[in-house]
């Protein structure tokens, strides 16, 4: 799996999982139930879901389980989603995802299911543009890509079966730069 179906299987897994919550909260449990006052701190609540909620009773934040693992979810004051935290699954570690004020999601920070990290920024209409990763050897490197999504610079150790539109096989030391056409070719390269 790429990291552009990656990030769109998160997203997707993601807005289901709200969709799924709202739904059925809204269908099913009715009213959210608020604390009572009690003499001393509880030491322990057990619950599927918490909700925290404005004075006006919006949702402003949920912690829960979501497209299979427990996340955080915060909105903003007009119930519009800007962030989450989650364990999306336990092959996958942990995600952190930032929206705009659309609700679009424009960046990203996780372990991969190999466990290497990765920051991803997407533009304003969800497409990636910006990856900074390690390899699966620890080695680092830095793509830009292009309004189609396609690779256009590379910074760093790159291993070139990564390539959306290139077959060619060649691991990249650290400390190269690659540059490619829009045909997907290498238009230049160092060393």
């Amino acid at each position: 799996m790429n990291k552009k179906q990656f990030s769109l299987l998160l997203v997707l897994s993601l807005l289901a999982g709200l969709v799924g919550g709202i739904l059925t909260s809204q269908f099913f449990l009715g009213t959210p139930a608020l604390a009572k006052k009690k003499s001393g701190p509880a030491r322990v609540v057990i619950a599927e879901e918490f909700r925290l909620v404005d004075k006006d009773g919006k949702i402003l934040s949920t912690w829960g389980m979501y497209a299979g693992g427990p996340g955080i979810v915060l909105f903003n004051k007009n119930g519009q989603f800007r962030a989450v935290f989650s364990l999306t699954s336990p092959e996958e570690g942990p995600v952190l995802t930032f929206a705009d004020n659309k609700g679009n999601h424009r960046a990203t920070v996780g372990l991969g299911a190999e466990r290497q990290p990765y920051v991803t920024l997407r533009d304003q209409a969800g497409k990636e543009r910006i990856s900074l990763s390690l390899d699966d050897d620890g080695d680092p490197y830095l793509a830009l890509y292009d309004q189609a999504e396609n690779e256009r610079a590379i910074l760093g150790t790159m291993d070139f079966t990564k390539l959306k539109r290139t077959g060619t096989i060649e691991k990249r030391s650290v400390s190269s730069l690659v540059l490619l056409g829009k045909d997907g070719q290498i238009t230049w390269k160092t060393p």
